[in-house]
C-alpha cells in the first residue's frame, strides 16, 4: 500500500501513439520536435537538448523556463532526467519508457517523482498529457 506521502511523490501517465518507436524517439531527443510538443509552440520557444548521459538541457521562452540534466539514456527505449521549473526550489526526476505496441504503434510511460504535493503531481500529469496529446498529433515532416 502507498502512503499519503508517498503517493504525492509520485505521478505517471500511458499514452499509447499510433507511430513506430523510431519515430517517437525522435519527437523525444530532438530539439526542433520538443519545441513543438512540449508545450503551447511559440516561436520564441528555445531548446537545448543532447540526448547523452550528464548533459543539461533545458527549454525556455521569454516567461517560463525548465531544464535538468540527462540521468540515463538507451537509444529508442528509455529517457531519464531531472526536472526543475523556474522558481522551484526542488527538483523532479522523468523517467520515459518507450515500448512496441503489437500493432505497431508505442506505448509512453512517463513517470515523475519528487513532488512536494498532490496538487503539484496533478498538474503534471495534466501538462504531460497535454504535451502528449501535442506530440501525438505532431509531423516529423513539417
Amino acid at each position: 500500500m502507498i502512503e499519503q506521502a508517498d503517493s504525492n511523490r509520485l505521478g505517471g501517465v500511458i499514452r499509447d501513439v499510433l507511430r513506430p518507436r523510431s519515430d517517437v524517439w525522435r519527437l523525444w531527443t530532438e530539439p526542433e520536435y520538443i519545441r513543438r510538443w512540449f508545450w503551447e509552440a511559440s516561436s520564441e520557444t528555445d531548446v537545448e537538448f543532447v540526448p547523452e548521459v550528464g548533459q543539461k538541457w533545458r527549454v525556455l521562452t521569454p516567461e517560463v523556463s525548465v531544464g535538468g540534466q540527462i540521468l540515463d539514456v538507451v537509444p529508442g527505449e528509455k529517457l531519464a532526467f531531472t526536472m526543475r521549473w523556474t522558481g522551484d526550489t526542488h527538483t523532479l526526476e522523468v523517467d520515459v519508457r518507450l515500448l512496441e505496441d503489437p500493432a505497431g504503434g508505442t506505448t509512453i510511460e512517463v513517470s515523475e517523482s519528487g513532488f512536494t504535493s498532490m496538487a503539484e503531481r496533478n498538474d503534471h500529469v495534466a501538462g504531460w498529457n497535454a504535451s502528449l496529446d501535442r506530440m501525438s498529433k505532431l509531423s516529423l515532416d513539417a
